[in-house]
């Protein structure tokens, strides 16, 4: 048996503890007794045998053989990521918070387990409607934790992913408090106001739940165990064996002050207005485990952020030639032809202070959850409606033609508004589109093609790299695509080049889209030109034996330090553990996250950056992994 994704195997017993794990470079034989091995993959998949087995395993695949013909029963599962009932509820927050109160059904497990990714199921999907319907097959878990919050959109808007991590019952109250059914409550209102209380709330929590898990059935050594173990008061291994409302009452007894440095920054914040508008992305912002920002003022809208009134002589994506002629130019976006579909924007605290914000309207989050995986080689259709631009398209073009992942690219060249109204109806991943977007749609060669008059887009991910596309990007998303990279504002075809090169190798290595503009805004000062629409963790391509990572490298004297940074996507959500292959670490390290190491040798250094192609900073230079030669470092 061939597993081309599976850099580990789990031997378990047949009661489900772990007797051994085999990971990269290491091949272990097993007697003919009977072990379950778990291989975890794009499916669960459990191996139940009962003969002699050998099990080899590389940096990015596995075999496992056995001496003669043998008997496997296989079991497996999907992972539940996408909802699997809907409720419908009325705008009156008591019914709301009925409807939030059936998220917690979706846990597959209510212990210190719901930690892992696959053991969160999505919530429901919401819809409003004149009355309150609740499915029968959700069951509201037992778990004995009331959350009590005034009756308010802002207040429901915040709780909702505590509430759904905890599968607590949400019910009016006079003040925010966290109550269980041994008489304890806790605050929800603190000094640094609500919002700031339930996130500090739900990441102790669940930071804790991590470390608390790795007693389980896989125990493992996580590198933020050993750094915040010494600080507990408590003893791991007895608390794990406490039912959830006391393990609840343990960690909020410990100061969040105590432990704030080992535990990771929370993944990212939705910015959104108290509205009735806004109801049905709260699923999705359980799912996300995020945190909410509620705004009181009409800030959030369709627009692109602080480009409202911006007035600009910014050379547009014309030849070098061209660019004295420009004149100034109002990029005020006209909010009657935009889409009525409400948005939300959600953000990410960099390490380096920066942030990245995303406009995602509720399209996004419903195309992502009906998207059924094709079993061909992902499509990509590359577009370049202007020939004095083919620069970008043979750079780009030679980029996904060399990639490890089987690409199925096609190129088009100054297309019509037919064919390229084809084009978008055509299923694809990924559509890269090279030329220029005027105030009345995609420049073509007869003429204007407005997103706004798609019917259908079968594309799933894009990048508009011209002017101005960043309402035309919404349009898309409308009518059927789940996320994108956008321009807001006009771009030099210097710019864009360089751009639209680095974009198409980064989203070629696996990276998703959030991670690519952040990457962007460490190497250009025109970061701030790009934007992020709808999905953040949509990635065309999968790296197939680590999640998605960049690599900062410095010289350290005859050594080097390097410094490993991990992002989520679709696959690898808060919860997962990724460990790195380099020599010394044997411990696992929460997923996202950033992780540095000290004293790495050259000869160690080069093993890593062959494993797998991935952007690299090397003494602040963007490089890719498999290109940096040996003589470099």
């Amino acid at each position: 048996m061939t597993l081309p994704e599976n850099p580990y195997i789990y031997v378990r017993n047949p009661d489900g503890t772990l007797c051994a794990e085999v990971g990269p470079g290491e091949n272990t034989s097993f007697s003919g007794e009977e072990y379950i091995l778990d291989l975890s993959g794009p499916l669960k998949v459990y191996a139940h045998v009962s003969d002699p087995v050998q099990i080899c395993v590389g940096k990015a695949r596995a075999e496992i053989a056995f001496e003669k013909p043998a008997r496997v029963t296989l079991s497996a599962r999907s992972f539940h990521r996408r909802p699997g009932e809907t409720v419908t509820t009325t705008d009156d927050p008591a019914d709301i918070m009925r409807a939030l109160s059936t998220f917690g059904a979706t846990l597959k497990t209510t212990t210190s387990g719901r930690s892992y990714p696959t053991l969160r199921g999505h919530p429901p999907e919401i819809e409003l409607a004149d009355e309150v319907s609740i499915p029968d097959t959700l069951n509201q878990p037992q778990t004995g934790i009331r959350i009590e919050i005034p009756p308010t959109l802002d207040h429901i808007f915040a709780i909702t992913a505590l509430a759904y991590y905890l599968g607590a019952e949400v019910v009016p109250g006079p003040t925010p408090r966290l109550i269980t059914e041994t008489g304890y409550s806790y605050s929800l209102d603190g000094r640094d106001g609500f919002e700031t209380t339930v996130e500090r709330v739900l990441r102790q929590i669940f930071f804790l739940d991590c470390i608390v898990q790795t007693e389980g059935e896989t125990p493992s050594s996580l590198y933020e165990r050993q750094a915040v173990e010494p600080l507990l008061e408590f003893d791991i291994e007895e608390v794990y064996e406490q039912p959830m409302v006391e393990q609840l009452e343990t960690y909020l007894e410990v100061p969040f002050e105590r432990i704030e440095p080992q535990v990771p920054p929370w993944y990212s914040e939705i910015r959104l207005e108290p509205t009735e508008d806004h109801i049905e992305f709260l699923p999705f912002i359980a799912n996300d485990l995020a945190s909410v920002n509620v705004r009181e003022t009409a800030s959030d809208s369709t627009e692109p952020p602080q480009e409202r009134q911006r007035m600009t002589t910014e050379p547009t994506r014309i030849t070098e030639s061209q660019i004295t002629n420009l004149g100034t130019t109002d990029p005020e976006i006209d909010a009657e032809s935009l889409p009525s579909s409400p948005v939300l924007q959600q953000c990410w605290k960099n390490h380096d202070g920066s942030t990245i914000v995303s406009t995602k309207p509720l399209p996004a989050s419903r195309n992502s959850i009906t998207r059924a995986p094709r079993e061909e080689p992902l499509r990509i259709e590359v577009i370049c409606n202007d020939p004095s631009m083919n620069d970008e398209l043979v750079t780009v073009h030679s980029t996904y033609q060399d990639s490890a992942v089987p690409f199925d690219v096609t190129v088009h060249h100054d297309l019509s508004k037919q064919e390229l109204r084809k084009v978008f109806a055509k299923e694809s991943g990924f559509l890269h589109y090279i030329g220029h977007i005027d105030s009345d749609g995609f420049r073509c060669s007869d003429g204007t093609l407005d997103a706004a008059d798609l019917e259908s887009v079968g594309t799933k991910t894009f990048f508009l790299n011209a002017c101005r596309s960043y309402e035309q990007g919404l349009h898309l998303i409308e009518a059927g695509s789940i996320g994108g990279i956008v321009t807001l504002v006009e771009i030099t075809n210097q710019t864009a080049v360089s751009t639209g090169n680095t974009i198409a190798q980064l989203l070629n290595s696996g990276i998703p889209l959030y991670a690519a503009l952040k990457i962007l805004q460490q190497t250009t000062d025109n970061d701030q030109q790009y934007h992020l629409l709808g999905e953040e963790g949509l990635a065309i391509s999968q790296l197939e034996a680590s999640p998605p990572l960049s690599v900062e490298i410095t010289r350290a004297g005859s050594n080097y330090e390097v410094t490993v940074i991990v992002y989520k996507n679709s696959r690898m959500k808060p919860g997962s553990v990724y460990t790195p292959y380099l020599s010394g670490v044997d411990s696992y390290y929460l997923v996202p996250g950033e992780m540095s190491f000290q004293h790495v040798s050259r000869a160690d250094l080069i093993e890593f950056l062959n494993t797998e192609g991935f952007p690299v900073f090397l003494e602040g230079e963007l490089r890719w992994s498999t290109q940096i030669k040996t003589g470099e470092l």
